[in-house]
Protein backbone atom coordinates (compact mmCIF):
# COMPACT_ATOMS: atom_id res chain seq x y z
CA UNK A 1 0.00 0.00 0.00
CA UNK A 2 2.82 2.39 0.82
CA UNK A 3 4.32 1.51 -2.55
CA UNK A 4 1.29 3.06 -4.27
CA UNK A 5 1.64 6.26 -2.23
CA UNK A 6 5.36 6.41 -2.97
CA UNK A 7 4.70 6.10 -6.70
CA UNK A 8 1.99 8.74 -6.47
CA UNK A 9 4.34 11.13 -4.62
CA UNK A 10 7.04 10.49 -7.22
CA UNK A 11 4.56 11.18 -10.02
CA UNK A 12 3.34 14.44 -8.48
CA UNK A 13 6.82 15.51 -7.47
CA UNK A 14 6.35 15.59 -3.72
CA UNK A 15 8.91 12.90 -2.99
CA UNK A 16 11.91 14.89 -4.19
CA UNK A 17 14.40 15.93 -1.51
CA UNK A 18 14.08 19.57 -0.55
CA UNK A 19 17.21 21.62 -1.03
CA UNK A 20 17.28 24.45 1.50
CA UNK A 21 20.67 25.73 0.55
CA UNK A 22 20.58 29.20 -0.91
CA UNK A 23 23.19 30.69 -3.11
CA UNK A 24 24.64 33.96 -1.86
CA UNK A 25 27.00 36.23 -3.67
CA UNK A 26 30.20 36.15 -1.70
CA UNK A 27 31.88 39.46 -1.04
CA UNK A 28 35.54 39.71 -0.39
CA UNK A 29 36.34 41.87 2.58
CA UNK A 30 34.17 44.35 4.45
CA UNK A 31 33.89 47.04 1.78
CA UNK A 32 30.18 47.63 2.01
CA UNK A 33 30.52 51.36 1.41
CA UNK A 34 31.77 50.88 -2.14
CA UNK A 35 28.51 49.33 -3.29
CA UNK A 36 26.54 52.58 -2.94
CA UNK A 37 28.39 55.75 -3.92
CA UNK A 38 27.82 58.72 -1.63
CA UNK A 39 26.43 61.90 -3.18
CA UNK A 40 28.23 65.07 -2.29
CA UNK A 41 26.31 67.77 -0.40
CA UNK A 42 24.98 70.56 -2.65
CA UNK A 43 27.49 73.35 -2.73
CA UNK A 44 25.35 76.08 -4.28
CA UNK A 45 21.73 77.20 -4.51
CA UNK A 46 21.49 76.17 -8.15
CA UNK A 47 20.69 72.58 -7.13
CA UNK A 48 17.61 73.79 -5.22
CA UNK A 49 16.22 75.33 -8.39
CA UNK A 50 17.09 72.10 -10.21
CA UNK A 51 15.07 70.14 -7.61
CA UNK A 52 12.11 72.49 -8.07
CA UNK A 53 12.26 72.02 -11.82
CA UNK A 54 12.30 68.23 -11.33
CA UNK A 55 9.21 68.52 -9.12
CA UNK A 56 7.58 70.69 -11.76
CA UNK A 57 8.44 68.12 -14.42
CA UNK A 58 6.87 65.35 -12.33
CA UNK A 59 3.78 67.47 -11.70
CA UNK A 60 3.44 68.21 -15.40
CA UNK A 61 3.77 64.52 -16.16
CA UNK A 62 0.97 63.80 -13.71
CA UNK A 63 -1.18 66.54 -15.23
CA UNK A 64 -1.14 68.71 -12.10
CA UNK A 65 0.33 71.78 -13.75
CA UNK A 66 -0.76 73.07 -17.10
CA UNK A 67 0.40 76.21 -18.80
CA UNK A 68 -1.12 78.33 -21.50
CA UNK A 69 -3.84 80.89 -21.89
CA UNK A 70 -7.14 80.16 -20.22
CA UNK A 71 -5.93 77.07 -18.41
CA UNK A 72 -5.84 76.55 -14.70
CA UNK A 73 -2.36 76.60 -13.20
CA UNK A 74 -1.47 75.20 -9.81
CA UNK A 75 1.86 74.79 -8.11
CA UNK A 76 3.00 71.63 -6.44
CA UNK A 77 4.98 73.54 -3.80
CA UNK A 78 1.93 74.98 -2.11
CA UNK A 79 0.33 71.59 -1.72
CA UNK A 80 3.50 70.03 -0.38
CA UNK A 81 4.15 72.79 2.17
CA UNK A 82 0.56 73.26 3.38
CA UNK A 83 -0.78 71.00 6.12
CA UNK A 84 -3.24 68.40 4.92
CA UNK A 85 -6.87 69.01 5.75
CA UNK A 86 -8.83 65.78 6.11
CA UNK A 87 -12.10 67.41 7.20
CA UNK A 88 -14.91 67.12 4.68
CA UNK A 89 -17.87 69.42 5.15
CA UNK A 90 -21.48 68.36 5.01
CA UNK A 91 -23.39 69.40 1.90
CA UNK A 92 -25.39 72.53 2.60
CA UNK A 93 -23.73 73.07 5.98
CA UNK A 94 -21.05 75.42 4.65
CA UNK A 95 -23.50 78.22 3.93
CA UNK A 96 -25.27 77.88 7.28
CA UNK A 97 -28.66 78.26 5.58
CA UNK A 98 -31.17 75.45 5.90
CA UNK A 99 -33.11 74.68 2.76
CA UNK A 100 -36.62 73.28 2.32
CA UNK A 101 -37.56 71.64 -0.98
CA UNK A 102 -41.24 71.51 -1.95
CA UNK A 103 -42.01 68.62 -4.30
CA UNK A 104 -45.37 68.10 -6.02
CA UNK A 105 -44.80 64.86 -7.94
CA UNK A 106 -47.06 63.68 -10.71
CA UNK A 107 -45.65 60.12 -10.76
CA UNK A 108 -43.61 57.76 -8.63
CA UNK A 109 -40.55 58.23 -10.88
CA UNK A 110 -39.94 61.66 -9.30
CA UNK A 111 -39.42 60.21 -5.80
CA UNK A 112 -35.62 59.68 -5.96
CA UNK A 113 -35.20 63.49 -6.09
CA UNK A 114 -36.75 63.69 -2.62
CA UNK A 115 -34.32 61.08 -1.27
CA UNK A 116 -31.42 62.95 -2.88
CA UNK A 117 -32.55 66.18 -1.21
CA UNK A 118 -32.62 64.40 2.16
CA UNK A 119 -29.11 63.06 1.54
CA UNK A 120 -28.02 66.66 0.91
CA UNK A 121 -29.42 67.54 4.39
CA UNK A 122 -32.41 69.46 2.99
CA UNK A 123 -35.94 69.19 4.38
CA UNK A 124 -38.63 68.00 1.95
CA UNK A 125 -42.29 69.00 1.87
CA UNK A 126 -44.14 66.45 -0.24
CA UNK A 127 -47.52 67.49 -1.66
CA UNK A 128 -49.24 64.38 -3.02
CA UNK A 129 -52.65 65.90 -3.86
CA UNK A 130 -52.03 65.53 -7.60
CA UNK A 131 -51.13 61.82 -7.48
CA UNK A 132 -53.57 58.93 -7.41
CA UNK A 133 -54.11 57.50 -3.90
CA UNK A 134 -52.38 54.15 -4.50
CA UNK A 135 -49.34 55.85 -6.10
CA UNK A 136 -49.29 58.43 -3.30
CA UNK A 137 -49.21 55.66 -0.67
CA UNK A 138 -46.36 53.98 -2.53
CA UNK A 139 -44.46 57.29 -2.70
CA UNK A 140 -44.90 57.96 1.03
CA UNK A 141 -43.70 54.45 1.88
CA UNK A 142 -40.66 54.86 -0.37
CA UNK A 143 -39.59 58.22 1.06
CA UNK A 144 -40.38 57.12 4.63
CA UNK A 145 -38.00 54.18 4.16
CA UNK A 146 -35.28 56.46 2.83
CA UNK A 147 -35.84 58.91 5.67
CA UNK A 148 -35.60 56.10 8.22
CA UNK A 149 -32.37 54.86 6.63
CA UNK A 150 -30.90 58.37 6.93
CA UNK A 151 -32.08 58.70 10.59
CA UNK A 152 -34.49 61.41 9.54
CA UNK A 153 -38.02 62.23 10.66
CA UNK A 154 -41.41 62.33 8.96
CA UNK A 155 -44.45 64.35 9.95
CA UNK A 156 -47.90 64.53 8.38
CA UNK A 157 -48.78 68.18 7.87
CA UNK A 158 -52.17 67.90 6.18
CA UNK A 159 -54.26 65.78 3.87
CA UNK A 160 -51.70 64.25 1.45
CA UNK A 161 -48.96 66.67 2.57
CA UNK A 162 -45.91 65.35 4.44
CA UNK A 163 -42.72 66.80 5.88
CA UNK A 164 -39.52 64.74 5.72
CA UNK A 165 -36.45 66.09 7.50
CA UNK A 166 -32.85 64.90 7.87
CA UNK A 167 -31.40 64.03 11.26
CA UNK A 168 -30.02 67.54 11.86
CA UNK A 169 -33.43 69.27 11.86
CA UNK A 170 -35.55 69.69 14.99
CA UNK A 171 -39.29 69.45 14.28
CA UNK A 172 -41.67 71.18 16.68
CA UNK A 173 -45.44 71.70 16.81
CA UNK A 174 -47.68 74.09 18.74
CA UNK A 175 -47.93 71.51 21.51
CA UNK A 176 -44.16 71.18 21.87
CA UNK A 177 -41.25 69.41 20.28
CA UNK A 178 -42.31 66.56 18.02
CA UNK A 179 -38.76 65.26 17.73
CA UNK A 180 -35.62 66.59 19.32
CA UNK A 181 -32.24 66.40 17.62
CA UNK A 182 -30.05 64.02 19.60
CA UNK A 183 -26.70 65.30 20.77
CA UNK A 184 -23.71 63.42 19.36
CA UNK A 185 -22.80 60.49 21.59
CA UNK A 186 -19.19 60.42 22.75
CA UNK A 187 -17.80 57.18 24.13
CA UNK A 188 -15.63 57.48 27.21
CA UNK A 189 -12.11 56.06 26.80
CA UNK A 190 -11.58 52.72 28.48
Amino acid sequence: MSNIFTKLKDFVGLNEPVDYEYEYDEMEGDNYGNLYPQNAAPANLDTASHDRSRIGDRAAALGLVSTGLGTKTSTIGTTMNSPSNNVIGLPGASSGISEVVVIEPRSFEEMPQAIQALRERKSVVLNLTIMEPDQAQRAVDFIAGGTYALDGHQERIGESIFLFTPSCVQVSTQNGVARDVAAPHVNAPR
